[in-house]
């Protein structure tokens, strides 16, 4: 599944983003985790295709035939479309879903598309934690209204509301699992401080459940982000089966060459031990005390091992142990500039990946692109990741003893051509456009 220029720091939104999802920590999960950056291809040209906006198309009923003037056209006319996929935070493309949505976007206009990314950040004042989503749906809402009619509007559920199915069809894509990071959020809540305010937090939970199962009905077409989470959805929501589909997720062109880089050059530290590295917001859904009990025997176990917790903001310093803070053998990088992360793969011998709710966990791909051995829960991309890459992907915990395994072939294998947003989008239009 926020920012600034390329520099900037990873997980470093803008301040008063920074503030409203602060006040909501522990309630609602944060948008996404990497560092913004202005895309300067964000707006797209100009297009005139309205063919499929659903008060002239019938397309708007899921499963309805097309026909009418987009018929009557030629192929060429009609294949261009008017897309609008939305972001709920900022576009900056270290953010994770963020990335997601300008990727999306720039490989639907490398098929003709007039595709366009928009966010509603910045918001209004008056955004708060208890409302953040009401004010990024109506700001979406608003978007949609001035500039559109849209032939399609690919937003998350939650924000797929009723009022925003006026001004195109709607497709719900997912960037991460939120009813079951809501859920996940409540309950550490209510567990760990079962205090008034939890019980509010549980309270305003409910119309935020609502919301995004009332968008998932809404929509035409529901995309889960990979095999696990629609395995999840089928078996939760058969009655949606016959729309539900699948994508994927990949990395920019220019971030992949440099990973092949580090792969192409990646050898063992000479010196004893493992040099783990863990990247992610420091979060419940994120396995922070999977990762905790793992990372306390080792460092009994194992002396020579040490561990980078990376990208997890300030609240890791506390729960980690203060001695192997003091001693070096943990080091915390709360966050770091996105061009120091092909440097910061090489200087380590295997990744971590320890999430219990996941949607996709970029920093996976990053880590197994580089040439690690990775060893992960099964969450997020897992399984999609796994035929690709049977030496390096391996399950959690590590073992006592680390047996190094050959690097995958990924161009042999067909990864980097079905893990490219060509392909993705391609699947995207097959899916969303399709009989």
């Amino acid at each position: 599944m926020a920012q600034g220029p390329r520099g900037d720091l990873r997980h470093a939104a803008g301040a008063r983003g920074d503030r409203v999802r602060a006040a909501g920590a522990g309630f609602l999960p944060p948008a996404g985790n990497r560092a913004a950056r202005p895309d300067p291809g964000i707006r797209a040209q100009p297009g005139v295709a309205y063919a499929l906006h659903p008060r002239r198309h019938p397309l708007q009923r899921a499963g309805a035939p097309a026909r009418g003037a987009a018929d009557r056209r030629g192929s060429a006319e009609t294949s261009r479309l008017r897309i609008l996929v939305i972001s709920h935070p900022p576009l900056a493309a270290e953010l994770g879903a963020a990335q997601i949505a300008l990727s999306l976007a720039e490989g639907l206009r490398g098929r003709g598309h007039d595709a366009i990314a928009w966010s509603p950040e910045p918001l209004p004042p008056g955004a708060r934690w208890w409302n953040l989503w009401q004010r990024q749906t109506q700001g979406i809402e608003r978007f949609a209204a001035e500039r559109g009619p849209f032939d399609v509007i690919d937003a998350p559920a939650i924000s797929a509301s009723a009022r925003l199915a006026r001004h195109g069809r709607l497709v719900a894509r997912s960037v991460q699992p939120e009813l079951r990071y809501l859920g996940l959020d409540l309950r550490n809540d209510l567990a760990r401080r079962p205090s008034p305010r939890a019980l509010v937090n549980a309270a305003l939970g409910l119309p935020r459940a609502a919301a995004i199962v009332g968008g998932w009905r809404r929509a035409s077409r529901i995309l889960c982000l990979g095999t696990h989470e629609l395995d999840w959805m089928r078996r939760r929501f058969p009655r949606w089966a016959s729309k539900l589909g699948v994508y994927l997720c990949a990395l920019p062109a220019a971030e992949r060459e440099a990973l092949a880089e580090v792969r192409r050059r990646r050898s063992r530290s000479a010196g004893p031990g493992t040099r783990f590295l863990w990247i992610g917001r420091w979060s419940a859904q994120k396995g922070t005390r999977r990762l905790l009990r793992f990372l306390r025997e080792r460092l009994a176990t194992s002396p020579d091992d040490t561990f980078t917790i990376a990208g997890c903001g300030p609240a890791a310093e506390r729960d980690l142990p203060s001695g192997a803070l003091r001693s070096g053998r943990v080091r915390i990088l709360p966050t770091f500039p996105r061009r120091e992360l092909p440097a910061l793969l090489a200087g380590h011998d295997a990744g971590l990946f320890t999430s219990g709710v996941e949607g996709w966990g970029l920093s996976l791909t990053e880590m197994l692109e580089s040439g690690l051995p990775v060893f992960a829960t099964e969450a997020g991309a897992v399984a999609d990741l796994r035929p690709y890459f049977p030496a390096s992907l391996r399950p959690f915990p590590p073992p006592a003893e680390i047996a190094p395994g050959p690097l995958e072939d990924l161009e042999a294998n067909g990864y980097y051509e079905r893990f490219s947003w060509p392909a993705i989008a391609r699947s995207w239009e097959e899916q969303v456009l399709g009989p």
